[in-house]
């Protein structure tokens, strides 16, 4: 995942430093971003109500959203990052004389502080940000139609590379690609009207993402 982020930044500083020269001459804009597409967890995770790697790995891919505000000043953004990703799945094993069932559906929600540069280069656009911000896992679960819901947050940070196409002097489309870097040390699981606090030393509990989404951009 720190390999993914290093060739993230690296793409996107060649590509900033090409073509800053030609940007110097535009003007300031504000720019927002709406996208829809799929994420990745690489790294897997835990905190679920089944550890089978089968289990793990479906719930280790599934639909992304995010919303993306700026203000930009010539070739440079600043601005705010809001980013969703979901997965469900559910279970069901043999138990004495019936089945043991269980369900997970995860939810995690990263908002942060973004910088960085957009160039547009004729109808096209090249852009790239990065920040830091806070992330926040929610897994709401049953166990024998018990309820079981984990919580926990953390820092984490990101960087994102877009393409963008320009129908009009306003509205546009956008591909993006980020990636997001986070973990946790810990989670509050309540079940059964209590609550345990669950914590992970080697390995933590990874919420890392590698995510692709198209969508809409507006230039104002």
């Amino acid at each position: 995942m720190k390999k993914f982020l290093l060739m993230l930044f690296l793409c996107a500083t060649v590509v900033g430093t090409s073509f800053a020269q030609e940007e110097g001459r535009r003007t300031n804009s504000f720019l927002v971003f709406l996208h829809g597409g799929y994420g990745i967890l690489p790294n897997k995770t835990s905190g679920l109500t089944n550890s089978s790697a089968e289990y793990v790995k479906e719930l280790s891919s599934g639909p992304i959203w995010n919303a993306q505000a700026y203000y930009r000043h010539k070739m440079f953004i600043v601005g705010l990052l809001y980013s969703g990703y979901t997965a469900k799945n559910s279970w069901e094993k043999p138990y004495e004389n019936s089945f043991e069932t269980g369900s997970d559906k995860l939810l995690t929600t990263y908002i942060a502080p973004q910088f960085g540069m957009n160039i547009p280069v004729g109808k096209f656009d090249i852009a790239f940000n990065g920040g830091a911000g806070g992330i926040w896992y929610r897994n709401n679960g049953l166990v024998l139609d018990n309820n079981r819901k984990a919580k926990g947050s953390s820092m984490g940070a990101n960087l994102g590379l877009k393409f963008g196409y320009n129908f009009s002097k306003h509205f546009g489309i956008s591909l993006d690609v980020m990636g997001v870097l986070a973990n946790l040390a810990g989670i509050n699981i309540t079940q059964n009207d209590k609550t345990v606090r669950v914590t992970y030393s080697a390995p933590p509990l990874y919420l890392n993402q590698i995510t692709f989404s198209l969508g809409f951009k507006y230039s104002l």
